[in-house]
């Protein structure tokens, strides 16, 4: 059942209204009446209205403002104007801003009303559907791009005090990684708590909009000062960052996330966007789970990680990487038993550029992927020339990348580059990270046992700095584990009772596991002791010797030989 109101000051035409839908005792329509705008305006005013019957002409009210008033007041209600022969121009004007049909006083029967109530209430259920899909997102019901642009727009304009509008891009952290590896669906269910958390946390008068993806922006309206966004950015990502469950499993997502401000960091919706983008990239440069301002500087800062990116996808066709090898030695005997490989880049105007600076802008771009492959193939060449040179390379280990590690096809990969290259799987060596593996532990153990198979060790690099669940570290198929540098850091000089507990902790581990382990980023003749007293088997590090190009290495090789001979 529908409740109609009808706004209509003549008895006789409200009478004759009633009686047409009253003669259709199946009319699933309710009528209740008002004389006068102010007494229609007030019942809209309790929400139940589904249908007006509006006459233009009434006591306090005359012609097209009569309509616009009860648009305004309820602009979700179908509305059918009234009127007489000599003001149809009127009733077509009420119907181009919004009104769903006008009916003529004089030509009025009871289908053509009847008929024009359903049409009109049917046609603005279907318009209000259209305009919710066109202005939000389906899978959250928050406001989408088109809509959050639009509110932007108002709150710009509509600025008349010395207060700030933040405008704030966040962008879940390793959102990519939650739907690769727990599905589509988990993703979805994921963004729709983000959602809720993020509009639990605004005010009335703010915004929160999905624009894709796992990208939000929020418009907090009316901000004091600098001061004021930070403590509210600050409670914001605490929030998103607590643990959720879904699907019995446990997930803790951060995310990264960047600021401008109206007017000092733009003057229209386009720029505050852009810069707010910005500003949330510089977030993620600085390690995510983190939120940045928008600075003027950044404008340089963006241009640049541009021409970085634009010159790294160069430097793969230009073959302008290259590998540096860091020897591995034996603590027991001092034997080079073998090296890391390490990637570099000599760009032609820029000299060397460290790995800090590209490494993670190639695992953002995902042209890691490239970069991995050209390392397991040059590290595998160049073996490969050492052996035929007569010597003995040891195992040159080649790190993985998250990306490569989840790539399809990495077996097979890494089976026809020593294939082609003639390398004995035993002289190489896979790194991966402990977050790597446990991150999806049974895809990992399928991986790892699929590059078993071909001969290759595997161990695991900065052990002891993520969260590895010891039960499943007995079932993976590694061979080594790699002590974090930041551990080595911690053995001093032995004054300290707990100097390298850590160390020496992770050795014993290994040990106990029957896994091989390695020390890195050993820099002093105290540590190399602290390291050799409790039985580490492997060292490298600045003590032994920075990474160096491949012929430096072969030459370190070449004296080796020459000392086993002597």
């Amino acid at each position: 059942m529908h409740n109609v109101l009808l706004i209509e000051d003549n008895p006789g035409d409200a009478r004759l209204i009633r009686e047409m839908i009253a003669e259709d005792p199946g009319a699933p329509f309710d009528l209740r009446c008002a004389e006068r705008l102010a007494q229609g305006l007030e019942q809209l005013s309790n929400g139940e209205t589904g249908l007006v019957l509006l006459d233009l002409s009434l006591p306090d009210s005359i012609g097209l403002e009569t309509f616009t008033k009860v648009y305004a007041h309820s602009p979700t209600v179908p509305i059918i104007v009234l009127t007489g022969n000599d003001d149809q121009t009127v009733a077509l004007s009420a119907v181009k801003g919004g009104a769903q049909d006008y009916l003529v006083k004089g030509r009025l029967d009871r289908e053509l009303l009847l008929r024009s109530m359903q049409y009109s209430i049917e046609r603005k259920r279907y318009q209000v559907q259209l305009e919710h899909q066109a202005n939000y997102d389906a899978l959250t019901g928050l406001p989408n791009r088109n809509l959050l642009h639009d509110r932007l727009r108002q709150s710009v304009y509509a600025q008349r005090h010395e207060r700030n509008i933040a405008v704030v891009f966040i962008d879940l952290d390793h959102f990519k990684f939650v739907n690769d590896s727990l599905g589509h669906s988990t993703g979805d269910k994921l963004l729709k708590c983000m959602a809720d958390r993020l509009r639990g946390m605004l005010r009335e008068g703010d915004t929160v909009a999905r624009l894709g993806g796992d990208e939000f922006v929020l418009i907090l309206n009316d901000q004091s000062n600098e001061e004021v966004i930070f403590r509210a950015l600050q409670r914001i990502t605490a929030k998103v960052a607590e643990p959720i469950e879904i699907d019995g499993k446990e997930l803790v997502v951060t995310c990264s996330a960047g600021i401008s401000l109206y007017p000092q960091d733009g003057p229209d919706v386009d720029t505050l966007l852009k810069n707010a983008d910005a500003a949330m990239y510089r977030a993620k440069e600085h390690g995510r789970n983190n939120f940045q301002f928008y600075t003027s500087e950044m404008n340089e800062r963006v241009n640049e990680r541009l021409s970085l990116e634009n010159a790294l996808r160069r430097a793969i066709e230009r073959k302008e990487l290259l590998l540096h090898y860091q020897q591995r030695v034996d603590l027991r005997t001092g034997a080079i038993v073998g090296a890391e490989a390490l990637v570099r880049w000599r760009h032609p105007e820029w000299g060397l550029v460290r790995p800090a600076r590209f490494i993670p802008l190639a695992e953002e771009t995902g042209l890691i992927v490239q970069i991995g492959e050209f390392v397991l193939r040059e590290a595998c060449r160049e073996v490969r020339a050492w052996l035929d040179q007569g010597l003995k390379p040891g195992v040159v280990s080649v790190n993985l990348s998250a990306r490569q590690f989840r790539q399809e096809g990495l077996v097979r990969l890494v089976s026809r580059v020593l294939e082609e290259t003639r390398v004995d799987p035993a002289h190489l060596e896979m790194e991966l990270t402990e977050s790597m593996v446990m991150h999806n532990v049974e895809a990992a153990v399928a991986t790892l046992q699929g590059l078993k198979s071909l001969g290759v060790s595997l161990s695991v690099d900065d052990f002891g700095t993520g969260y590895s669940s010891l039960a499943y570290l007995n079932s993976l198929p590694i061979d080594k584990l790699k002590i974090d540098r930041s551990f080595v850091r911690d053995i001093g000089n032995g004054a300290e009772s707990g100097d390298g507990v850590l160390a020496q902790a992770i050795i014993s581990l290994g040990h106990n596991l029957h896994l091989h382990v390695v020390a890195e980023g050993v820099e002093t003749d105290a540590q190399v002791r602290f390291l050799k007293r409790h039985r580490c088997d492997e060292v490298q590090g600045f003590f032994y010797g920075e990474p160096v190009e491949p012929a430096d290495h072969a030459r370190l090789l070449s004296k080796a030989r020459t000392r086993r001979r002597a």
